[in-house]
C-alpha cells in the first residue's frame, strides 16, 4: 500500500472515531432525557455507564491520533484535522460529564416534576446542538452552524429563566434539605448552559479544521444576548 493511500486510511480512521464519539455523547443525553422525564432510574444508570464508555472512546481515539500524528508527514489540513479532533475528543469527555452529573443529582435529590421540566427542556436543546454538531463534522453548512448558535442562545435564556426562578425559590424555603436540592438544581441547569457553550467551541474547532483560523462565536452570543 502507497504512503498516500496509507495516510488516506489514517485521516478517515480519525474522522470516524471523532464523529463515533459525538454519536455516543448524542446517545448518553438522549438516554438521560429520557431517563429524567419517565423518572427511569433504570435508564439512569444507563446514562452514568455510557459515560464511562465515552471516557474509554476518547482515552482510545488521542492515543490513535498521537500516533498518527507522530508516524505520518501530514499536509497542512490533515495537520489541522487530527489536532483539530483530539480537542474535539476532549470537549466531548466534558460535555458528557454534564449530562453524568444531572443523572447523579436525579438519584441523590429526588427532584420534583417542577424541577425535572428544567432540566428536560435543556436536555432537549443539547440534543438538537449535538445533532447538528454531528452534521458540521462532516460537511461545513452556514445555516447549521447559525442554527447551533440559534439553540445556544436560547439555551441561555433558559438558564437565565430557571436560574432566577430556582434563587427566589430557594430564597423562601424553610427546610434545609429542600434547599440543597434547589442549589444542586441551580448547579445542574449551570452545567448544562456550559454543555452548550463546549458544543459552540466544538464549532470553533471544526471551523479552525476547515479554514485554518479560529472564530470567536462567543462575541456572537454575547451580542445576541444583549
Amino acid at each position: 500500500m502507497s504512503l498516500n493511500k496509507i495516510l488516506d486510511s489514517d485521516i478517515r480512521q480519525i474522522k470516524n472515531r471523532i464523529e463515533e464519539l459525538i454519536e455516543e455523547t448524542k446517545i448518553q443525553y438522549v438516554l438521560s432525557y429520557e431517563a429524567l422525564r419517565t423518572s427511569n432510574y433504570d435508564l439512569v444508570l444507563e446514562a452514568i455507564t455510557n459515560e464511562r464508555n465515552i471516557n474509554s472512546l476518547q482515552n482510545d481515539f488521542t492515543n490513535v491520533a498521537l500516533w498518527k500524528l507522530a508516524k505520518q508527514q501530514m499536509v497542512a489540513s490533515d495537520l489541522r484535522l487530527t489536532v483539530g479532533s483530539i480537542l474535539i475528543g476532549r470537549e466531548i469527555e466534558i460535555i458528557a460529564d454534564y449530562a453524568k452529573w444531572t443523572c447523579k443529582f436525579f438519584i441523590k435529590y429526588k427532584p420534583s416534576p417542577e424541577e425535572i421540566v428544567a432540566l428536560t427542556e435543556m436536555f432537549e436543546l443539547l440534543i438538537q446542538m449535538l445533532d447538528l454538531v454531528a452534521k458540521l463534522t462532516d460537511s461545513f453548512n452556514l445555516e447549521q452552524k447559525n442554527h447551533l448558535l440559534e439553540l445556544q442562545n436560547t439555551l441561555n435564556n433558559k438558564f437565565k429563566e430557571y436560574n432566577l426562578l430556582l434563587f427566589q425559590k430557594a430564597r423562601n424555603v424553610n427546610g434545609e434539605k429542600e434547599a440543597k436540592t434547589l442549589m444542586a438544581e441551580i448547579r445542574q441547569i449551570a452545567n448544562l448552559e456550559r454543555a452548550g457553550e463546549h458544543l459552540v467551541a466544538i464549532q470553533e474547532i471544526l471551523n479552525f479544521i476547515r479554514t485554518g483560523k479560529f472564530e470567536d462565536i462567543s462575541e456572537t452570543l454575547i451580542n445576541q444576548s444583549a
